[in-house]
């Protein structure tokens, strides 16, 4: 549901987001002001706003092209390198996982065929509420968009990052060309996804790994004896360490001054309607981040929490007893090596190295992989598989009047 415009005049650095139908900063026609200053959607028109070109001609070309009416399509090289990477997470699950472990594929399926039967579908409803909680976190950063679009959205993107080695860009512009078929202004779209994509970080790189490693230090502390989780510290410090410096070079770059004199340093190497386009989009997006701050990070927060319930859950249909505070440790030790672009979304590489920490903790070995297949589900299997049902969707619909 559209918000209602407030009709205040809008700041500097308080631009309003233009709704789901309105054009957005860099989308204003001639002859849509009406008396008074304002434009259909009842906000003040600034200087900035009024200067900018009509429809999207402020952007770099290879922004701009996330408008086009194709949506973006998968190159041979692309294909093939997704191929590869499906091989090399079998390779990895068939031989290193038993290898890390020290169990045998033969007693990991016992394992797994003796497990409790509400243990799948558990999985299954946990990461279907998870991607649910991620895409809200989408449409809160979308103001005006439809539900319907933001989960195809969302789900169509994370897919094709999960399945395409370096796909992350090439799921943004899934993302982009499903939104704009679905009536948004491009302007909105980029705002929003630099939105939520800022949350992602704030919470998967920051805010989980700060868990666990308090988690781990709090667990070992209350041990008799010493808990050691092999390479887990020195991963979630360095991935913690690369996401604060990360945000802090994002949030200089943030402020008006800086990003402005940036701008005027690189002189005609960026044209001045590009330039007053990027500000008025800065704009937007720090107005977002300030006006909508729990919308944006609590569904996404709840999703991480749904994820962790999931391991919680795969540790128990096994048999095994965990402390909690040590499945938070291994729940972040599993999302720093998500981000190892061996293999997308770290496939293989989490569920090998979160075995053996669970048989470091004491977790029989074929206890330790059948946890982490079963955990697979929920963060890998439902994602591309409701992914894929996405795209599909995605590209037999038909778009809706802009």
């Amino acid at each position: 549901m559209s918000e209602a415009p407030d009709g205040s005049p809008a700041s500097p650095d308080h631009a309003s987001g233009p709704r789901r139908g309105a054009p957005g900063p860099a989308d204003h026609r001639p002859g849509e002001h009406g008396a008074g200053g304002l434009d259909r959607a009842g906000h003040r028109a600034t200087p900035s706003d009024a200067s900018l070109p009509e429809g999207v001609g402020w952007l770099p070309e290879d922004l701009a092209e996330l408008g086009a009416e194709a949506p973006p399509r998968l190159s041979p090289g692309r294909i093939t390198a997704g191929i590869l990477s499906a091989g090399l997470v079998v390779a990895l699950l068939a031989w290193a996982l038993p290898w890390a472990t020290g169990a045998s594929w033969t007693q990991i399926g016992g394992t797994l065929g003796a497990l409790p039967p509400w243990s799948l579908p558990a999985m299954v409803l946990l990461g279907l509420g998870a991607l649910l909680l991620e895409s809200v976190t989408v449409r809160a950063a979308l103001p005006g968009s439809r539900w319907r679009s933001a989960l195809l959205g969302h789900t169509a993107s994370g897919a094709t990052a999960l399945a395409v080695p370096g796909g992350s860009v090439l799921g943004l512009g899934l993302m982009a060309w499903i939104l704009r078929r679905a009536g948004l202004a491009l302007p909105l779209i980029l705002t929003g996804i630099v939105a939520a994509s800022l949350v992602e970080m704030v919470i998967t790189s920051v805010l989980v790994p700060l868990l666990g490693l308090s988690s781990y230090a709090l667990s070992a502390s209350l041990a008799p004896t010493g808990v050691t989780l092999p390479g887990a510290l020195w991963a979630a410090l360095l991935a913690l360490v690369g996401a604060v410096i990360a945000l802090a070079l994002t949030a200089v770059l943030l402020r008006r001054p800086v990003l402005s004199g940036l701008l005027t340093q690189f002189g005609g190497a960026v044209p001045d309607h590009v330039a007053r386009g990027i500000l008025v989009q800065r704009d937007a997006l720090v107005d977002m981040l300030r006006r909508r701050p729990v919308p944006l990070v609590l569904p996404t927060l709840g999703a991480r929490v749904l994820q962790w319930a999931a391991l919680v859950l795969a540790v128990q249909a096994v048999g095994a007893e965990v402390p909690l505070l040590l499945t938070i440790a291994i729940f972040a030790l599993g999302r720093v090596l998500s981000l190892v672009p061996l293999t997308p979304g770290g496939a293989g590489i989490t569920e090998t190295v979160g075995a053996a920490a669970l048989v470091a903790l004491g977790v029989s070995s074929p206890d330790a992989a059948a946890a982490m297949l079963l955990l697979m589900v929920a963060m890998l299997l439902v994602p591309l598989l409701v992914g894929a049902l996405s795209a599909v969707v995605s590209l037999s619909a038909r778009p809706t009047a802009r």
